[in-house]
């Protein structure tokens, strides 16, 4: 059980987070480690104790989430003795006919990365993160739901009204107020600023089960080669995904023994009527991935939550009038890649920053405003980038150089400035920001591609196994950007390396998807020793207009990534 902090009737806090999450208590615990002069109070509507594998978004963590909890809140010790770890994402793509689940093309490790990273049973972590607050001074208000928030003008404290469980109402005045109460987003209804996510709609259905789903078991013990792939039979430590074209699934284990099962699709291809409820998504599995379906008849079901367009945005996420919504109650990005927990360390880091900036006594007008730029664009770019592989999903080719690609970029953009403490808000930001200018039209040039490829007869098939963390070139970026403690220096030239080594992969996966769809044009390509990244496109008559056969950069070698690449894209 929980030791609250006691607060009298009505008192005054320099920070009230509505909400008791993991984004809430986690800010909640930096506040008080950064800036431990300020006094904290979390109200929070859920009372102890909660259930192990409470039904929440957010299980699976990346890497720049994993770093936030165990390298900035110090919570390491914490997540290993409590939460399982997390063999990466592992993808299985569609069978062709007569395939078995063992003929699937898999993408994904062999073994636990050097990097840590876990699956969160959030029940049992939120519980430990409760006890952890309190004990760094944190006044935790548990079994109190936020009836009204008043925002204070020209300076004068703001005021959070909450009933207990008796219905007991209190006054908490603040002078910051931060909103961590998840989807209810009551300050972005409030003040009309909640968004929809642009394009077309994505939606999402998840359901637990008790047990351990491990996916070995469908394939027999005498496929040997397959099980040999993966260390001791781990697969079931990864997020493991089963995909085809517009859905994916995924299978994530918990630490209180049991398994998080979840169906994710694009609206137009599969719409949400098909499996908005449990009965309707047992079926609709049993359609769309039969052996799975029926490995799951043998486990429980213990509960059901369908989302309907479940990504969305905001004009607004922070405030020089010393409000922010952090969390879901926020932005919520596509959750393919995991990234929410990702979003939550950088709004987290920002706004600390902005609250210990505004306490001592800077102006933050202009601050504000840049945080709630970088976070909505970071989240819209996230969301539009995962959402254009909902077309790619069916090809096993086109889709793992999808996936090679996101990785890439993710490491080398999105985590170095949490591993290093760098935020939007800080000097040497624009600094990091011009060193990585040119990837944005890269990157788009990449996402034509890859739908491109994948819309040709010939983009699915041709390899059976690919580990990715076994290509030197990736394995090489990744432990580069994944290092805390950088010089600005450094962080700048890491940010040129990376540009230079997505340029050469650009082109590396330019030329495999030609060779698969213009063959004809490939020994052509071949012949040239460096080309365009930013003129990329598969359609040749297109090739001149772009300028790909007219590079503007420094020559170069493909060779040895090419070699690198061999087993993922034969022709």
């Amino acid at each position: 059980m929980t030791t609250q902090n006691e607060l009298p009737p009505e008192q005054d806090v320099d920070v009230a987070i509505c909400g008791g999450g993991l984004a809430g208590l986690c800010l909640a615990r930096q506040l008080r480690m950064e800036s431990p002069e300020l006094s904290v109070a979390v109200v929070e509507a859920m009372p102890d104790p909660l259930p192990d594998a409470a039904h929440k978004v957010g299980e699976s963590l990346a890497e720049t989430g994993a770093h936030y909890l165990s390298g900035i809140l110090g919570l390491e010790d914490m997540l290993d003795r409590t939460q399982l770890p997390k063999m990466g994402l592992r993808f299985y793509f569609p069978k062709q006919d007569g395939d078995t689940f063992a003929d699937r093309s898999e993408f994904g490790l062999s073994g636990f990365p050097k990097f840590k990273s876990y699956q969160i049973d959030r029940g049992r972590f939120e519980s430990d993160l409760r006890q952890q607050v309190v004990t760094d001074g944190v006044s935790l208000r548990l079994g109190c739901r936020v009836e009204d928030i008043t925002l204070g003008e020209d300076g004068a404290p703001h005021s959070v009204e909450y009933s207990d469980k008796d219905g007991q109402k209190t006054k908490l005045n603040a002078a910051w107020v931060v909103d961590a109460s998840g989807r209810k987003r009551i300050l972005q209804r409030q003040l009309g600023y909640a968004r929809r996510s642009r394009g077309k709609a994505h939606n999402a259905a998840w359901f637990r089960v008790r047990g351990r789903v491990n996916l070995d078991a469908l394939v027999p013990e005498a496929r040997g080669d397959w099980h040999a792939r993966v260390d001791e039979e781990n697969r079931w430590f990864s997020t493991n995904h089963l995909v085809d074209k517009g859905y994916w699934i995924w299978v994530i284990p918990l630490a209180s023994d049991c398994t998080s099962i979840g169906i994710v699709a694009a609206d137009e291809l599969h719409p949400l009527a098909g499996y908005q409820t449990l009965a309707r998504a047992q079926s609709w599995l049993e359609e769309q991935e039969p052996e799975f379906a029926e490995l799951l008849k043998e486990f429980e079901v213990m509960d059901f939550l369908a989302f309907r367009d479940y990504s969305y945005s905001s004009s607004q996420v922070a405030s020089d009038d010393r409000w922010a919504t952090i969390g879901e109650a926020g932005v919520f990005a596509d959750p393919l890649y995991s990234p929410g927990s990702d979003l939550i360390a950088i709004a987290n880091c920002c706004v600390s920053g902005l609250i210990r900036r505004e306490r001592g006594g800077e102006d933050i007008g202009d601050a504000a405003k840049i945080t709630s730029r970088y976070i909505i664009s970071l989240n819209e770019a996230l969301t539009a980038s995962i959402q254009a592989s909902y077309e790619v999903l069916g090809s096993s080719n086109a889709m793992a150089a999808k996936l090679l690609w996101d990785f890439c970029a993710a490491w080398s953009f999105i985590a170095p400035p949490v591993f290093n403490r760098l935020c939007p808000i800080d000097p040497d930001w624009q600094t990091f920001r011009q060193a990585n200018s040119d990837f944005f039209s890269l990157t788009l040039r990449m996402r034509k591609l890859f739908r491109d490829w994948a819309a040709h007869p010939k983009s699915n098939g041709g390899y059976q196994w690919f580990d990715y963390l076994t290509v030197p070139t990736v394995s090489a970026l990744r432990d580069r950007n994944l290092k805390a403690g950088k010089p600005i220096e450094e962080l700048v030239q890491d940010q040129r390396q990376n540009i230079a080594d997505m340029e050469t992969l650009a082109q590396v996966l330019f030329l495999a998807a030609v060779r698969q769809v213009h063959p004809e044009k490939y020994e052509m390509l071949k012949q040239e020793p460096w080309l365009n990244a930013w003129g990329i496109d598969l359609d040749p008559e297109q090739w001149e207009t772009t300028g790909l056969l007219q590079p503007k950069t420094e020559k170069r070698d493909l060779g040895p990534l090419i070699g690198e690449l061999e087993g993922l894209t034969p022709n």
